[in-house]
């Protein structure tokens, strides 16, 4: 990602923030709103280009709805601009269930909450000037995760975004392949999912390039090559990134991906950060996977999943008569049952790392002493801290 583009991103955060919106997780949210109606203009285009050229192809705006692309208002400005994408554009997306299943479920309940019209006009005109078509999934992907940055460590009721570093380790440590069906059942930002996905790209390619963690812009101002870097670091860590040009089956990929979250901000986000890498088909649904009555179908409940990874949040407690019935623990404390509900989803033979608080090795009640003993003697325990095992 240019100098250009960071430049842009940065005037985007700091014009919302002095405009009131100041939470990131907010922000970040209507951002990803404005580049998925960006997204949808610019797909549309591509779409009458076909269909110039003879090809098939199913427009999104009829001649009814074409006052709703961004080519059409983003010249709007003032309280006519705020007004129309509030009260007209978003519940249009929200309405196309039919057309557009994925849009319609991302634009479901969104709110505008970019109230100032100038501040508006400001990010608009911003975001207008990237176009998207043009750009790499990896550069796209990079945009967004720049983004995400600035949700620091902490991000919303409990939940964190994990650093790059620990999440890199986990997914080469469960070593996941095509084919695996790949889980989070507190998906968030989605970044354990992006990163399985860039593991497996790698895997299949012919000509990998290894890079240090922290990111190839860390690399530059360091102003050595990787080699040189290791010399005086022997231990940084590093990773490798690949155009997944060996990949037999792209779809099978992406069908393989599964990611869960209770908060409806963060499913927003983590769904633009994977249509952004490119991953659009990943199957993302909003739930409390540890609650009866938190929306998992049957289907869902019988899933079995041979990778599983997550550092979900450990906040709080449910309500005794909320929790799923079928988890291998009778605690009420939310360490404990997503554990368990990783391992009631494991599949046999599947791999597992989740990040766990101390309390779920040394607490010394009931419920922690029975959950850690089906834990060592149902299932191959690798490690502490990061709890990693194998389904057995």
């Amino acid at each position: 990602m240019d100098q250009d583009i960071r430049r842009k991103l940065d005037r985007i955060t700091d014009t919302l923030w002095a405009g009131g919106v100041t939470n990131p997780v907010t922000y970040i949210e209507q951002i990803s709103y404005l580049i998925y109606l960006k997204l949808l203009d610019e797909e549309e285009i591509n779409r009458e280009l076909q269909a110039r050229l003879g090809g098939e192809a199913r427009l999104l705006f009829d001649k009814q709805a074409e006052r709703y692309r961004w080519s059409k208002w983003r010249f709007k400005s003032g309280p006519d601009l705020r007004n129309f994408l509030r009260d007209e554009v978003f519940p249009y997306m929200a309405s196309l269930v039919k057309d557009a299943p994925r849009v319609a479920e991302y634009f479901r309940d969104a709110v505008l909450e970019i109230v100032d019209p100038n501040v508006l006009k400001q990010v608009v005109d911003e975001l207008d000037q990237l176009e998207f078509r043009k750009l790499g999934p990896d550069v796209k992907g990079d945009i967004f995760e720049y983004l995400l940055t600035h949700l620091g460590q902490s991000a919303l009721n409990g939940q964190f975004r994990t650093p790059r570093q620990i999440r890199a380790f986990m997914v080469e440590m469960v070593d996941p392949d095509l084919g695996d069906s790949i889980c989070d059942l507190a998906c968030g930002t989605a970044g354990f999912l992006i990163d399985a996905v860039d593991y497996l790209l790698a895997k299949y390619s012919e000509h990998p390039v290894e890079l240090p963690i922290y990111g190839e812009d860390w690399l530059e101002k360091r102003g050595q090559t990787l080699a040189e870097v290791k010399q005086s670091i022997p231990k940084l860590q590093t990773y490798r990134l690949g155009m997944g040009d060996k990949l037999p089956s792209w779809e099978l990929l992406e069908q393989s991906i599964y990611g869960y979250d209770v908060s409806r901000q963060m499913m927003r986000i983590s769904m633009m950060n994977l249509v952004l890498h490119n991953i659009p088909g990943a199957k993302l649904k909003r739930a409390n996977v540890l609650s009866d009555q938190g929306g998992l179908t049957e289907d869902d409940l019988r899933r079995r999943y041979k990778v599983m990874l997550a550092n979900p949040p450990f906040a709080g407690q449910l309500p005794k008569d909320s929790i799923r019935s079928d988890l291998p623990t009778n605690s009420k404390k939310s360490e404990l049952l997503f554990l368990g509900a990783m391992m009631h989803a494991l599949a046999p033979g599947g791999r597992c790392a989740i990040v766990v608080p101390e309390g779920v090795l040394f607490g010394s009640t009931k419920a922690h002493t029975d959950l850690r003993q089906k834990l060592v003697t149902a299932f191959k325990l690798l490690a502490g801290g990061v709890a990693a095992c194998r389904g057995v």
